[in-house]
């Protein structure tokens, strides 16, 4: 059943994803990569919205079949095939767009992102192989206390990653490259903090990278422009937003399954 499950969500959410890019469209007709280069902001954000919630939907039940990082891969898988219709960098140049923005909405992110998160946890329970730490108290002690929050801090390594791998204009790469900081981001946490519900692991990364984002663009040396021609844009700048939540999602759920391998004591009871 929950291999059943599993095989439907994933291609039903990309499919979502896919039908959902052809209402955000930029001035030029195609896809837009973000909302801040929508013709229509509102319809962007509803649509983005809608997508976010029926995906979280799915991810939930998912994750009461088999647990909540699966839930989060699924997530992602929605975002992920939304963005990969959707334009890259370059559409920024071509639709005259703002780099403030464009780091703006990276960071905007982080709220729906968590909300997402949260509900997916909270619909699915704790991770079998991660013991509850707190039998009484407020329910966020549990995903949000002090070693959570610290531990949190190897969301940096999203920034890191794409630094050293995102190089040209691709969507391809990233996407990729947010994965590839998603993985690092999942596995560092685990590794690291194997007692702690991985909530805050899926939302670092997307944090970090946007002020990244908006940290580089408040002090451009030369034109955006004449940056684009020369191929020295910011490596953190040409992730689009919704690579970033993307790849998060689905970096993060890899990197913790990988992180398993690492640690013999791991288990999860069937």
């Amino acid at each position: 059943m929950r291999g059943i499950a599993l095989a439907l969500a994933l291609p039903f959410c990309s499919w979502l994803g896919i039908a959902a890019s052809g209402f955000i469209v930029d001035a030029r007709g195609v896809a837009a990569g973000c909302v801040s280069l929508a013709t229509s902001k509102g319809a962007a954000i509803g649509v983005l919205a809608t997508v976010l919630i029926i995906a979280t939907a799915a991810a939930a039940l998912i994750g009461r079949l088999v647990n909540a990082v699966v839930g989060m891969f699924v997530v992602g898988a929605a975002l992920a095939a939304l963005s990969m219709r959707s334009g890259a960098f370059d559409a920024v140049i071509f639709d005259s767009g703002d780099l403030n923005s464009l780091g703006l909405e990276t960071l905007l992110w982080t709220l729906p992102a968590a909300l997402a998160t949260l509900a997916v946890f909270l619909a699915s329970g704790p991770l079998p192989d991660v013991p509850r730490r707190y039998d009484d108290g407020p329910w966020w002690r549990e995903y949000f206390d002090f070693d959570a929050l610290r531990v949190g801090l190897v969301g940096t390594l999203m920034l890191l990653v794409v630094w050293l791998i995102v190089r040209n204009m691709m969507k391809g790469q990233a996407l990729g490259g947010a994965c590839l900081g998603g993985i690092a981001v999942g596995m560092a946490y685990r590794m690291i903090a194997p007692q702690v519900q991985p909530v805050v692991a899926f939302i670092t990364p997307i944090l970090f990278l946007g002020v990244g984002e908006m940290l580089v663009s408040r002090q451009p040396p030369l034109t955006t422009e004449l940056l684009f021609t020369v191929n020295e844009i910011a490596p953190q700048t040409r992730v689009m937003p919704l690579d970033a939540v993307a790849g998060s999602f689905i970096g993060v759920a890899i990197g913790i399954g990988w992180a398993r391998s690492f640690r013999k004591t791991d288990t999860i009871p069937s």
